[in-house]
């Protein structure tokens, strides 16, 4: 089972020209598809999945800024396994976790700051997930991790639509998908041979096809991510033809806004954060 490290690039101080800082890896555990969010005091919180015997688990771990180890770490017991990201959603003195199982998704929920979890689902037919965000309002958004890109809304309970009732693109056209926060709604990224956008203003209902509008277009690149907060709303993805990674801010607008390189390389997979301070990493 693969051994879960943690190291993060300042990607705030690559776009301010300044040198990146990197933080030394620690070992947190075993298993796999690792999810991490960071609260406002800079404390990690972070799920993974793991086997347990014939059954699943669900790790949880809280890494305090500066440190390496986990200062809380709880096990949570699942019917089994699980396959593809882990999410991690925050808001004061709440953590909640979506596991992706076969079906439906676990949403595990502590009021106390992560010292106790107790289980739920969302939805009832939940495929595989690549985004999970708060909001707007007290809604949990998904996107799916694979084609077609399907998008849901749900409460904060996991109560909603049976499964990703929004559908943007087929599935050549969604090979890799991205959610995140823009003003008052959302923008959905998703690529295959092309990376598409579409963007919700926030009005009128977002699990109807039609409060939805087509968005930027970002060509012929790879690994779209993006991110939402204090700082406004990025997008990074690899430029294979390049071989190099990019940031670009979508602004209010619905524009993109310049292209800026942030290291020379076309990694196979990217994980993109903003945390409550608008400090940014790339890994």
């Amino acid at each position: 089972m693969p051994l879960l490290r943690t190291a993060l690039l300042s990607l705030l101080a690559l776009l301010l020209g300044a040198a990146p800082a990197a933080a030394a890896p620690g070992f947190l555990g075993r298993g796999h598809d690792p999810g991490v969010a960071v609260d406002a005091a800079g404390t990690a919180h972070v799920a993974w999945l793991a086997r347990a015997g014939e059954a699943g688990s669900l790790e949880y771990c809280q890494v305090r800024r500066g440190t390496r180890r986990c200062a809380l770490r709880r096990s949570i017991g699942l019917p089994e396994d699980g396959f593809g990201k882990v999410q991690v959603l925050l808001r004061p003195g709440i953590v909640q976790i979506i596991a992706p199982l076969l079906r439906p998704a676990v949403l595990a929920t502590s009021v106390d700051g992560g010292n106790t979890f107790a289980l739920g689902t969302i939805g009832r037919e939940t495929p595989a997930i690549e985004t999970a965000v708060y909001g707007p309002g007290d809604f949990i958004s998904l996107m799916s991790g694979s084609g077609p890109a399907s998008f849901g809304r749900f409460s904060a309970d996991g109560n909603g639509p049976s499964n990703l009732p929004t559908t943007f693109g087929s599935a050549s056209e969604s090979l890799e998908t991205a959610l995140a926060p823009w003003g008052s709604g959302l923008v959905a990224f998703f690529s295959g041979l092309l990376a598409r956008s579409v963007l919700w203003n926030g009005l009128g209902d977002p699990n109807l096809q039609e409060s939805w509008v087509e968005g930027p277009r970002l060509g012929a690149v790879d690994n779209p991510r993006g991110v939402g907060g204090r700082r406004g709303t990025w997008i990074s993805y690899v430029n294979r033809r390049r071989d190099a990674t990019y940031v670009r801010k979508l602004r209010t607008s619905g524009r993109l806004g310049r292209a800026v390189r942030v290291v020379r390389d076309d990694p196979f997979d990217t994980t993109f954060a903003q945390g409550p301070r608008g400090d940014m990493a790339l890994v």
